[in-house]
């Protein structure tokens, strides 16, 4: 009797085995379907934004666009959006031309809150980027933009570039921001040599923090 039951509890341990193993291989079939299904769409909808940004530059003939002229912000949490940039002619012919872009936080709009710890009311501060003149990059408890400083693009070309938001301290406000890009010489080898400070395009827009 002792050998049966011994056999049979082998038997049934087996098969809770091989059912064990069976459901795990199925879940993780889903999952993985499941993953690379959003993963498809993710990349669908930033092939969408980026075009419809191309689009809106054609359309309107602005040299600077956004996906969105609002963002909202909860304290903490990073969220994306997207900037296309057309370039202008470069008159020594060369194929591209190199950009520096910077964000400023302008104002709070209630009186009395600032664009960041270390700022006092009402003061502009540099919050991502690089910004003209003096090249004054962020402190380290105002950077809420995370980009690419310095892109090249072709000649009479837009690009699409995503930039990063995430803010750590900040009182919740709306606040005015500004994005620059300004465009570096036209006789450089490597980088964007000398930078114009008067920007090559600008345009407001606001993010509110929760």
């Amino acid at each position: 009797m002792n050998k049966k039951a011994a056999l049979q509890l082998s038997i049934n341990a087996i098969v809770v085995l091989i059912l064990a193993i069976t459901i795990l291989g199925l879940g993780i079939g889903f999952i993985r379907t499941q993953f690379g299904g959003l993963t498809e769409q993710f990349v669908e909808v930033r092939q969408e934004i980026k075009d419809q940004l191309i689009s809106k530059i054609r359309d309107s003939g602005d040299l600077l666009v956004f996906n969105r002229a609002q963002l909202e912000v909860t304290l903490g949490k990073e969220q994306e959006f997207f900037i296309g940039v057309k370039a202008g002619q470069n008159q020594n012919q060369r194929d591209k031309l190199c950009y520096r872009m910077g964000v400023r936080c302008i104002d709070a709009l209630t009186p009395g809150n600032a664009c960041g710890p270390l700022v006092a009311p009402g003061q502009p501060a540099t919050v991502g980027g690089i910004t003209y003149p003096g090249a004054q990059t962020p402190n380290s408890d105002v950077t809420w933009f995370k980009m690419f400083s310095e892109v090249d693009i072709p000649n009479n070309q837009v690009e699409v570039f995503p930039v990063s938001v995430q803010i750590s301290a900040a009182q919740p406000d709306t606040y005015i921001m500004e994005f620059l890009v300004y465009e570096g010489s036209d006789n450089r080898e490597f980088g964007c040599g000398v930078i114009k400070e008067t920007p090559y395009q600008s345009k407001q827009f606001f993010v509110v923090v929760n």
